[in-house]
């Protein structure tokens, strides 16, 4: 036993940038939060510096303050969203091209 959680577990086991990109795509927010060291050393030792840029821009949209209405800096939605569209991109192509 490793003492990451199991869904950690399965991203360790992806055995591509695609598997893992498929994976951030997937994994619920608060596991971005609670496991950001397990998940940075993953994705660091995979050569997945894309995943290593969305887990941050995930930890800053979850961190980041809210407006008066409850959304967060137009800013960062708007690149978290860009890279949320390269990963589906590099999951849709199985890979970097």
């Amino acid at each position: 036993m490793t003492g990451m959680l199991p869904i950690i577990e399965i991203l360790e086991d992806c055995e591509t940038d695609a598997k893992r990109a498929q994976w951030l795509l997937h994994v619920p927010s608060f596991v971005f939060y609670r496991s950001q060291v397990d998940i940075r050393r993953v994705l660091r030792a995979a050569g997945f510096m894309q995943g290593v840029e969305l887990l941050e821009l995930e930890l800053s949209l979850l961190l980041s303050t809210r407006d008066g209405d409850g959304q967060p800096p137009a800013q960062i939605a708007m690149t978290v969203n860009a890279m949320r569209g390269f990963m589906r991109s590099l999951v849709r192509k199985g890979g970097l091209q």
